[in-house]
């Protein structure tokens, strides 16, 4: 019998005795995939229900018998076990699945004697050459748009080969570490790191092997990426264990290793299990987002997911980032904030300044000219600090100034996406811009949104957006945007929709299955009847079915069943969640909601008329309880907090009565006036740059005379910027309050 080697990890690759074979259709291949992978046989009635879902029984038998024609002539005749009412795949010793080679490898270290989680020398071996098998992901670029079962299939049979190969390269890199291999540890626990950015023990050990290989300088700039990327796409600091083996390297007390020495490494810490639960349900949109990334051309793409609150737009458009970023591309991302569509650019000010923030910056920043650089830093002030002796930006007023101050922003975006010079020969990743909640962005960030499109001409680069569809009517600034892209053959929406009550089931067995927090489901009598209660709750929308199983995990019902039943409402669930804090804690939660969506811990002081140590104590209950998240503060300012969902603040904020909603709004007014004051020495646009907020507050709090005056500060300092729009704005709303200066506001807004 001839030898039959199936390639699946990477591009699909066949071959019969050495030689590529070519199967006739896309099917046939899906076909000897499921059949090898799964290594079972299979009924003709599940087979063509699985392949031709649209097709009648007698039809799509049919195009099965085709099929297995077609694929039993290209492997010779000799592979297929074709009966009446059944098929699989003859196995033997002449048959290679590059799959089962990689579960063989890593099971032969399960033969060791020591945890799944540890490895010893004996290990190198196999789990290096396993790494070595993993070309790519599971039938990476191969998709059947027409079988949607089978592509939910390959999705979690890649998504599980990932996360082995991730357990694989962690044991790996503990392994070579442990026996002096500190070179290949390090080329180890990056592409492990690149599999996923996010997990922090993956981190801590490579800043321990930089340190270990004599390189303090990288293992320092791998605590400041490790803190970026938790900052920007979870929202939390870095843990003290990282911080602290930050402080040790930078004093020197973990060094080079000595010569034939390990150094000072401790072994890589069991990962733990990551709480987020998996993408269910979102196989057509995923591959959608996956097309139009992948046709990034030379002219560039803007790519939006729209949906309502809650429907999963964020976590789908995180998941591409990441995508985006494993493969090597760069990536940059800022946020959109309810209360804050009057505060001009300010999703551009977080891009630009976590563009600043990248490792990497000198390859892109070295190379933009000085005048570029004045302009930015009407944005970003930082840049003046830490590129001395820049000249000084044209007047405001002198002819161009905006489409110059526009032009620098999009030109340090532009720089900071570009792929590094090792990889500009080839087409690699295209890079990638995320701005999430663009519902919330101001005119001005629009006008710059709406610049920066056209500026794509000749880049590879993909603009991402998330939006709430229901915000985002017929005839909007963005849809506009997006359908002028589309005519170019460089703009695509993905639209999401509430996930079906088999998504939901789905979800849930994948929470009994895999997530600890839901071990309290476990002694469960019933999981089908839960997922069927939670579907009737939530009616599948992701966020509050999510949440739901949040609160099960963190063991708020004792079981499910007869005697127990669900909140009735998100509205409930949200309270369940916020009753454990204690009044203090309660007290926070009103004064935070009143300052929006993220808030900062002086400003929370003021507010909530507390104490240094009442109010960190306080905190400190709010996070451990995931109410709120601790995120680190910008230019140095001092800690910056953010509710967990804002869904959480909305509630809070409507629970809070008036009368005391107007107390807070004044404090929070008066508080910020204060901070402002403080720093006019340093920076004399201070009292302007916060105007805005400041009015907005003084606006609630009904202090009309303040707010009158505050809003005439945030259209002189919003003209300034050229956001003419907010500018107006802001004059209508202090002339509607009874301005002392009418007539200068008339002249303003033109009149």
């Amino acid at each position: 019998m001839p030898r039959l080697e199936m390639h699946f990890l990477g591009s699909p690759r066949v071959e019969l005795d050495g030689v590529p074979i070519e199967v006739d259709t896309r099917k046939a291949t899906a076909l000897l995939v499921y059949l090898a992978v799964t290594g079972e046989s299979h009924s003709r009635e599940a087979l063509a229900a699985l392949f031709w879902p649209d097709y009648d029984e007698s039809h799509a038998r049919a195009a099965l018998r085709r099929t297995l024609s077609a694929l039993n002539k290209a492997l010779g005749g000799a592979w297929l076990d074709v009966e009446r009412e059944a098929v699989g795949l003859n196995r033997g010793p002449d048959l290679y699945l590059d799959v089962e080679h990689f579960h063989r490898l890593l099971a032969e270290c399960l033969t060791h004697g020591h945890p799944t989680t540890e490895a010893c020398s004996n290990c190198l071996s196999p789990l290096d050459q396993a790494a070595a098998l993993y070309r790519g992901d599971f039938l990476s670029g191969f998709t059947l748009r027409d079988s949607p079962a089978f592509d939910d299939w390959q999705f979690f049979q890649a998504e599980s080969l990932r996360r082995e190969l991730s357990d694989a390269l962690e044991r790996l890199t503990q392994a070579q570490s442990q026996n002096g291999q500190i070179d290949r540890a390090i080329d180890s626990a990056r592409r492990w790191l690149a599999l996923d950015p996010l997990h922090e023990p993956a981190h801590r050990q490579l800043m321990q092997l930089y340190a270990a290989s004599g390189q303090r300088a990288a293992a320092l700039r791998q605590y400041r990426e490790c803190v970026k990327v938790l900052d920007q796409e979870l929202g939390v600091p870095a843990l003290e264990e990282t911080t602290r083996l930050y402080e040790a390297i930078k004093k020197g007390s973990i060094g080079a290793a000595t010569p034939g020495g390990r150094g000072d490494i401790s072994p890589a810490l069991p990962r733990p299990r990551a709480p987020a639960y998996p993408l269910v349900g979102r196989a057509t949109e995923w591959a959608a987002l996956l097309k139009a990334y992948a046709s990034v051309g030379a002219n560039g793409q803007v790519l939006a997911l729209e949906g309502e609150a809650g429907i999963g737009k964020t976590r789908l458009a995180e998941a591409l980032v990441d995508y985006a970023r494993a493969a090597g591309a760069a990536t940059i991302a800022g946020r959109c904030y309810e209360g804050e569509s009057n505060l001009a650019y300010s999703p551009f000010v977080e891009a630009l300044r976590a563009a600043l923030a990248e490792p990497d910056r000198d390859r892109w920043l070295n190379a933009i000219a000085p005048h570029v650089l004045s302009e930015a830093a009407r944005l970003a002030p930082e840049l003046a600090s830490q590129s001395p002796g820049l000249p000084p930006a044209p007047p405001l007023d002198s002819p161009g100034a905006q489409a110059r101050f526009f032009d620098a922003i999009c030109q340090m975006l532009l720089a900071s996406c570009e792929p590094p010079p090792s990889l500009k020969m080839r087409l690699g990743p295209a890079g990638l811009i995320f701005f999430d909640d663009a519902h919330w962005a101001d005119e001005a960030s629009l006008d710059l949104l709406a610049y920066l499109a056209r500026r794509l001409r000749g880049r590879r680069l993909c603009i991402l957006l998330a939006w709430r569809s229901e915000q985002i009517p017929v005839g909007h600034r963005l849809r506009r945007l997006l359908a002028d892209a589309a005519r170019a053959s460089a703009g695509t929406i993905v639209s999401l929709s509430r996930l079906s009550q088999s998504a939901v089931t789905e979800l849930v067995q994948s929470a009994l299955r895999s997530t600890p927090a839901a071990a309290p489901l476990v002694n469960s009598p019933s999981p089908e009847r839960l997922a069927e209660t939670l579907y009737r709750e939530t009616e599948g929308l992701p966020f509050f079915v999510v949440e739901y199983l949040t609160v099960i995990g963190q063991g708020a019902p004792k079981a499910v069943g007869e005697d127990w039943s669900l909140p009735g409402s998100v509205r409930d669930l949200l309270h369940s969640r916020v009753a454990p804090v204690g009044e203090t804690g309660r007290q926070l939660l009103s004064a935070a909601s009143v300052i929006g969506r993220s808030f900062d811990f002086e400003t929370l002081r003021g507010a909530s008329g507390r104490g240094d140590e009442e109010t960190v104590t306080a905190l400190e209950a709010l996070i451990a309880h995931g109410l709120v998240n601790e995120v680190s503060g910008d230019g140095g300012e001092g800690p910056a907090y953010d509710f967990s969902h804002d869904k959480l603040r909305s509630l809070i904020y409507e629970e809070t009565s008036l009368a005391r909603r107007r107390l807070l709004h004044r404090r929070v007014a008066e508080t910020l006036v204060a901070r402002s004051r403080g720093r006019l020495h340093a920076r004399l646009d201070a009292r302007f740059s916060s105007a805005a907020q400041i009015a907005h507050h003084y606006h609630l709090a009904g202090q009309e005379a303040e707010a009158a005056e505050y809003f005439k500060l945030a259209g002189d300092h919003a003209r300034a910027l050229y956001a003419n729009a907010d500018a107006l704005a802001h004059f209508r709303l202090a002339l509607a309050l009874g301005h002392p200066d009418p007539a200068a506001l008339h002249e303003a807004i033109g009149d």
